[in-house]
């Protein structure tokens, strides 16, 4: 039975499984099945972007029931099997298989594409050729120029697939029936889920290393999870490599050309010359729009950013997806409809930057007791003057009355009380843990905490030895070899080795 295997990407750029399917066929009925079920498991929330193999039966299938979806072919495998097709066919004209995937990979923009593709074929005398007339047909489905504006997070192939196929094989065998399968299928998302939590472990208990003095850096440090936060600065490190000139300055929208003064390893694209451009709204956009597919930052804004003096990152910058507080509010992105999901996005945003504050707060003021003390009792305050604003809006929006003022200390205190609401008030004990809202769904009613403070300690993963055990020395486990290897027989007559007791020479003293 075919498997078809569902993932994604999490906020720490690892691979999701959602789930997994067992078809009778790969027939488009089938697809439109497995599709439907899936959207019924995600309560019709539909994935942003897709990527599967150049299967025509997948792809109608999705056309029909992923409306809000966009959907790619796999760009590895088309470029593989194109490559596997016309070997003798490249072999003849030179360089044009390697000019073609330099084409593929460096433009930007779907005329770029086209103009360049004419062009080579035109120089190499290769117009003519089936294979090549049938991919540009099909350009807009594979070609990442169409799919610069759209997220497709650091891949343009069935990578993920692949390795959750090679994963599965591990653990079931073609022989194995239904049950098994499920067995195997919930020893597999245990696994997964034990990854992400030791992820998570190790990214909260380990001490941050920066690459340079740059506020941009250590404010995405804590903003950012860590194999995020590897990538930006990676990012940081290629803008070294470019200098930055003003184009226009004056006006609603300033523009920057940034050019490469030299080559450096894992270079994106082979491109000089860049444009970055600056809304009156402060948004940054490239010309390589690695935000929109990434949703972080090229080399090329950040080399901007660093051009114009920006010493903090703008929410512009952010991709909620990326950021610690994701998992937090997990709840809040993901429950309801397609229609809140800008309003979950803004308020990620700010749930990161908001930690980010507090997490400095803590670092640089709360040094002593004192301080720590009035740190606690600030965020209790705080947090009753939140929940009671929210009650009394509430309470306006059924009564329809004038809303009441909430800045009375005095008032504030007696409302709290009134509610019953004894958790409210924070203890100021220099050693206790604080426990703070940061975010809620409107939807489920799900509350999301954070623990600042003592966490419990990490759980060693070793399995120790047995009281009164003890790991030998290289010198004992050799003596315990030796002492195991079997020795030579010995005459029972004569104790020597080399005969038994009827050859011993002492039974003939004669001789």
């Amino acid at each position: 039975m075919p498997f078809a295997p569902v993932v994604g990407v999490d906020n720490y750029g690892k691979t999701v499984l959602f789930g997994a399917a067992l078809l009778k066929d790969e027939k488009e009925d089938t697809f439109r099945w497995l599709f439907r079920a899936f959207l019924r498991s995600t309560g019709g929330l539909h994935p942003e972007t897709i990527i599967t193999d150049q299967d025509v039966a997948m792809r109608n299938a999705i056309r029909a029931v992923m409306l809000h979806s966009t959907h790619r072919f796999c760009n590895w495998h088309i470029q593989r099997k194109m490559k596997q097709k016309l070997v003798t066919f490249f072999a003849a004209r030179g360089t044009l298989h390697a000019e073609l995937r330099s084409l593929i990979r460096n433009s930007f923009t779907p005329e770029e594409f086209e103009s360049g593709w004419h062009a080579l074929l035109e120089k190499h005398d290769a117009q003519d050729e089936t294979h090549l007339k049938r991919l540009f047909e099909i350009r807009d489905e594979w070609v990442p120029a169409y799919y610069m504006d759209k997220f497709f997070p650091f891949t343009s192939s069935t990578g993920r697939s692949e390795s959750t196929n090679s994963l599965f094989k591990g653990y079931v065998l073609r022989k194995d029936s239904i049950a098994t399968f499920f067995n195997q299928y919930q020893i597999v998302q245990e696994k997964k889920h034990s990854d992400l939590d030791r992820l998570r472990e190790k990214s909260e208990l380990r001490e941050q290393r920066y690459w340079s003095y740059d506020p941009m850096e250590r404010e995405a440090a804590k903003i950012y999870t860590p194999p995020i936060y590897a990538k930006f600065v990676e990012e940081m490190k290629k803008t070294t490599a470019y200098r930055v000139e003003v184009v226009a300055a004056a006006g609603e929208t300033r523009t920057f050309l940034v050019t490469r003064r030299g080559k450096y390893q894992d270079a994106e694209f082979s491109k000089r010359i860049y444009t970055v451009s600056i809304s009156p709204d402060d948004v940054y956009r490239c010309s390589c729009s690695k935000f929109s597919r990434d949703g972080m930052h090229c080399c090329h804004v950040l080399a901007v950013a660093r051009h114009i003096g920006l010493s903090s990152l703008p929410e512009s910058f952010i991709n909620p997806r990326w950021t610690v507080a994701a998992g937090h509010v997990l709840a809040m992105m993901t429950d309801g409809n397609v229609g809140q999901n800008g309003q979950r996005t803004h308020l990620t945003v700010r749930h990161s930057i908001v930690m980010s504050q507090v997490s400095d707060a803590l670092s640089n003021e709360c040094t002593d007791d004192r301080s720590y003390d009035l740190f606690v009792e600030g965020i209790g305050e705080a947090i009753n003057k939140v929940r009671l604003d929210k009650r009394l809006r509430q309470e306006q929006q059924l009564s329809g009355g004038k809303r009441r003022c909430i800045d009375d200390p005095q008032q504030l205190n007696v409302d709290a009380r009134q509610e019953g609401d004894g958790d409210l008030h924070i203890p100021t004990q220099v050693h206790q843990n604080i426990v703070s809202t940061i975010g809620a769904s409107s939807m489920g009613g799900v509350e999301v905490h954070q623990t600042f403070g003592l966490r419990d300690p990490p759980l060693s993963r070793t399995k120790g030895f047995k009281l009164g055990d003890r790991p030998k020395t290289m010198y004992e486990k050799a003596s315990d070899k030796l002492k195991k290897q079997k020795a030579a027989r010995k005459c029972s007559k004569c104790r020597l080795p080399g005969h038994k007791k009827p050859q011993c020479p002492q039974n003939n003293p004669a001789t």
